[in-house]
């Protein structure tokens, strides 16, 4: 949930390909999607949590980096540093680390 209320939908897979892709539902008589910029990085598999006016994303299939996006600015940052190397099997490590 963004901080005004409205849902964000972000990344996923579409037609077999991971997309950066972001949107905003909001709710009410005039609910409506509203396109967000997308991510720095495509990505599905992740994790996310919204934060004092920021959406943090990790991980993700075959994906070791973070991003925030400040709703302040209307952007995304890319976080300084990737997740650690994880095994096939530890693919969603992300998860763990939020």
């Amino acid at each position: 949930m963004l901080s005004d209320g409205r849902f964000a939908l972000l990344g996923g897979i579409s037609h077999f390909l991971l997309t950066s892709s972001c949107e905003a539902k909001s709710f009410g008589a005039d609910g409506h999607w509203t396109p967000l910029p997308p991510m720095q990085e495509a990505r599905s598999h992740f994790v996310c949590a919204a934060i004092a006016e920021c959406i943090i994303v990790a991980g993700g299939w075959h994906c070791p980096s973070a991003e925030v996006y400040d709703e302040v600015l209307v952007r995304w940052l890319r976080l300084p540093c990737n997740l650690p190397q994880i095994s096939r099997e530890l693919g969603n490590m992300g998860s763990v680390l939020m």
